[in-house]
């Protein structure tokens, strides 16, 4: 009975780790996310629209500009 025991909590104890190695690893795979990263893919997103669109766009960030210069 008591090998039984050792056994189970051998298993355990191989689980508990595996799952922390796992978490450890993704936590250190997931890329750092700052503000700049996301300015940049505005910029490459922008970058990407045509000339239309980018009209279209200026046309609301001028006005988005205004309303927040009254408040």
């Amino acid at each position: 009975m008591f090998a039984f025991g050792a056994v189970t909590i051998f298993f355990a104890l191989i689980s508990v780790v595996s799952a922390l190695v796992l978490a450890f690893l993704v936590y250190q795979d997931a890329p750092p996310t700052t503000r700049t990263t996301g300015m940049d893919a505005f910029h490459r997103h922008l970058d990407a629209l045509s000339d239309d669109s980018r009209a279209h766009l200026r046309q609301q960030l001028r006005e988005s500009r205004e309303r927040q210069g009254r408040n």
